[in-house]
């Protein structure tokens, strides 16, 4: 199985690396860590390279220098360690992230995932505060939502109320979340009356969704004015999220 460790290198970072990949056939990641020894962003990393180790697994493909992978919200790059950087020998490989993950240019990319483990523990303390059980979904942000057609990057931070659910498993494609205006004379069930939108047109104008996206299947969400009620899975009655809106995206 294979072995996790962490350590500060001679530039005082610390950083994580795998040690058994190479009996994938695969040669052994590390990543930057910028914070200091026991910060609970340490299980996240670790689940990070756990998710790298179970990919391998599941699949013949090897992870080479250049590739990218989406994670998260977000997209990861692979680039060799020929400058020895991670105290971990040359032949292993650093994850970096994109350095602005929710911009529509092209993206450029930073070492270390600290801005991807930022954007997972929103989603996680949403979750948390809520009492949302389950495994977390994390969606792409070039997946896409299902609207209504009253319902554009334009309008989606002005309507209110506005309705959020997700109502099916997401796919590569697809985030499973559908967005829609609460008025009565609006026929959501009229395909002609929907339309598909990737979710980071929609996020750019209305950042307080956000840190909903990996709620699971079921959960709905309904945003007033000034608070958002959430419906867990099963529920009929919703709940005030005590957490206060995002305003402004990380």
């Amino acid at each position: 199985m294979m072995q996790i460790h962490f350590r500060g290198a001679e530039n005082q970072l610390r950083w994580a690396w795998t040690d058994g990949l190479r009996t994938l056939g695969q040669r052994e990641i590390a990543v930057m860590v910028p914070w200091p020894e026991h910060d609970s962003r340490d299980r996240l990393i670790t689940h990070l390279l756990r998710f790298l180790e179970n990919y391998l697994i599941s699949q013949p493909k090897r992870i080479l220098p250049e590739q990218t992978l989406r994670y998260g919200w977000t997209t990861l790059r692979f680039v060799g360690d020929e400058h020895h950087l991670s105290g971990a020998g040359t032949d292993v490989l650093l994850i970096e992230e994109m350095q602005h993950p929710f911009s529509q240019d092209d993206p450029s990319y930073g070492p270390g995932v600290a801005r991807t483990i930022a954007l997972l523990q929103l989603q996680h303390e949403a979750m948390r505060r809520n009492g949302i059980t389950g495994d977390a979904m994390y969606p792409h942000h070039s997946q896409y939502a299902l609207v209504c057609t009253r319902v554009t990057p334009e309008t989606v931070h002005l309507l209110r109320p506005l309705m959020v659910h997700r109502l099916w498993q997401p796919n590569v494609r697809e985030s499973g979340w559908f967005i829609g205006c609460c008025s009565q004379d609006h026929d959501h069930g009229n395909p002609d009356e929907l339309a598909m939108i990737h979710l980071h047109h929609l996020i750019g104008q209305f950042p307080g969704l956000f840190p909903y996206l990996a709620m699971p299947v079921d959960t709905a969400l309904l945003f007033e004015q000034s608070q958002v009620i959430i419906f867990r899975p099963g529920e009929e009655n919703g709940q005030v999220d005590p957490g206060s809106l995002l305003s402004s995206l990380p």
